[in-house]
């Protein structure tokens, strides 16, 4: 059942999940700074949404108490709670015509991107907004993991990469051959461009990609 809270208290709800969402580590000193209220009215409000199972907050002897939004308190405000993550089965194989049995073949579960991608500090991901790379499923909306590095990519890897003219680099698959290279889109609307290898900064390699871009036809 919904508890209804007083506007100050839905205003200190408010900023404790505003707080939260950027991984703030919340106390009642921070927000009676933010909220220019005083720290024992703060303490006053905190403990009466702790009371209706809308946050948590244990003071302890000498350790400062970490203010947190239960899940009822996300609830209350219509909003996900950020720290419940989707877990993803992986599944060894599919059988035709039982999709009703796929827990059978149920092998593992991802939550994060490492867990199945090589992904390292400074790597980071590229929304797409070209639709040059198409014939290899990269599409507007996208995401691709990019490894940073000036290194020259293998020939038919898929580097990021700066061209002469452009503002911003570019995916291509990449094409060596002597002093030239030509960087070829996977999309028959783009022509291949070749250039002298010295004109072109290689910026990073694929790593991987995460299709959000096209529509699900099916909910």
């Amino acid at each position: 059942m919904i508890q209804e809270l007083t506007a100050r208290q839905k205003d200190v709800l408010k900023e404790i999940s505003r707080l939260e969402i950027k991984n703030e580590t919340i106390t009642t000193r921070l927000l009676a700074d933010i909220m220019n209220i005083p720290r024992q009215n703060i303490r006053i409000y905190v403990k009466a949404l702790q009371d209706l199972g809308y946050a948590q907050y244990h003071a302890a002897e000498r350790h400062t108490a970490i203010i947190r939004i239960t899940n009822e308190g996300w609830a209350y405000l219509g909003q996900p709670n950020p720290h419940i993550r989707l877990s993803l089965p992986i599944l060894r194989e599919v059988l035709v015509g039982v999709p009703d049995h796929v827990e059978e073949h149920i092998e593992g579960y991802v939550t994060h991107i490492q867990d199945v991608l090589d992904v390292r500090d400074g790597d980071f991901l590229l929304r797409v907004h070209s639709d040059s790379m198409i014939g290899i499923g990269i599409y507007p909306g996208d995401y691709v993991v990019i490894h940073p590095t000036n290194m020259e990519p293998v020939n038919g890897e898929v580097a990021l990469v700066a061209v002469p003219g452009d503002s911003t680099a570019t995916l291509k698959r990449w094409q060596r051959h002597n002093g030239t290279v030509t960087l070829h889109s996977e999309s028959p609307a783009y022509a291949s461009m070749t250039y002298h290898t010295s004109d072109v900064i290689v910026q990073g390699y694929l790593l991987g990609h995460i299709g959000s871009g096209r529509t699900r036809i099916r909910k």
